[in-house]
């Protein structure tokens, strides 16, 4: 089988959009990464599929400085799966459309960026931190520098952000995805298990389970974290302290639910590891049911993991095509995207039928 530019960026080590920077001849690539991905295509005799395209006529963000910025987030979380997907796909879509892609990481949202000072942005696509004050403590000179360009969150947008389009996962059909799949095998008592409860994405998906799950006749036992629990910089679900004290709970239940509904793989994990500890097979003793599909996250799990993949690379590609879209129409209202999630069936859902 043939090569192809993942595999090249994956032996290299970088992402898919490097490769691309590489292939292309860009010059601001440093010498030490453009051998490496050289090395890595001798080494798996990778060969382009199609020529060069026309420039000028595929190119719309040419000659144009485009911001990618991480706001308000940890490092852990900025390098989960599904995160990280996001914005490789961006960043590649970026590049293919001949965008010069500037780099920026504010962890706090606490100060204004040289490529935000410099004022030489055409526009920018953010991956914003979906839980806490994010942006009323931001710096209000980030803020309105923002404000004044065209903008595409990625993956969900903040809460008080009044600003930007928007790209990210339907959560609404993930939550009833999820539903229907365990009411259909024979659930009906189930839990769900939040950690973050006023996070944007997990709490949209977390209500729309519970409605569609009522709506199809299961009972709902709804297991929440604390809200003080999560400060910015926000992390990913990585204190596994937080999940055992929910699955605590759920093995205090007097009738204990038989499937539990987690709205995050990175939470799904640590179900896991609570039920190793409690010498519990999943997909057994109690079933699970995940989403955003992290395969690198899971590959781990035994049995494997039932989730819903998001498809968290193509939203990337999309939000550059938004803001393309946006650079034309600056004066038109706000859009809101999202991409359409289907269910990776693994064994961690037993059938009661």
């Amino acid at each position: 089988m043939q090569a192809t530019i993942k595999d090249v960026a994956h032996r290299a080590e970088v992402s898919v959009g490097t490769v691309s920077r590489v292939l292309r001849g860009e010059p601001n690539v440093p010498d030490s990464t453009i051998s490496k991905v050289q090395k890595a295509i001798t080494a798996l005799n990778y060969s382009r599929l199609r020529k060069p395209r026309a420039v000028h006529a595929e190119k719309p963000l040419l000659k144009k400085n485009i911001g990618l910025l991480l706001l308000g987030m940890d490092r852990s979380l900025a390098n989960l799966p599904s995160v990280a997907s996001g914005i490789h796909g961006a960043e590649a879509a970026l590049n293919d459309a001949g965008g010069n892609v500037i780099l920026s990481d504010l962890p706090l949202a606490d100060r204004l960026p040289e490529m935000l000072a410099r004022k030489s942005m055409h526009g920018v696509i953010i991956k914003g931190a979906l839980q806490g004050q994010l942006i009323q403590n931001a710096n209000a000179e980030l803020i309105d520098a923002l404000r004044a360009l065209p903008t595409a969150w990625l993956l969900g947008r903040p809460q008080q952000a009044d600003w930007g389009d928007e790209v990210g996962s339907n959560d609404i059909e993930v939550g009833r995805l999820a539903a229907e799949y365990l009411v259909s095998r024979g659930h009906r008592r189930i839990a769900v298990l939040a950690p973050k409860p006023d996070h944007v994405t997990l709490g949209q998906r977390t209500a729309a389970f519970q409605w569609n799950a009522k709506q199809n006749g299961a009972d709902v036992v709804t297991l929440l974290g604390k809200s003080s629990d999560w400060k910015l910089p926000l992390q990913t679900v990585d204190e596994t302290d937080l999940v055992e004290k929910l699955f605590d709970r759920f093995m205090q239940l007097k009738k204990r639910p038989t499937a539990i509904f987690v709205p995050a793989d990175s939470i799904a994990a640590g179900v896991y590891r609570a039920c190793a500890k409690r010498k519990l097979v999943v997909g057994e003793d109690v079933s699970l049911i995940s989403a955003n599909n992290e395969q690198l996250l899971l590959a781990g799990l035994y049995p494997e993991l039932t989730t819903i993949d998001v498809r968290a690379e193509q939203i990337g590609q999309q939000a550059v095509e938004q803001l393309i879209w946006r650079l034309a129409h600056r004066d038109d209202p706000l859009v809101s995207r999202t991409i359409h999630p289907t269910i990776v069936e693994g064994c961690s859902v037993a059938c009661l039928n």
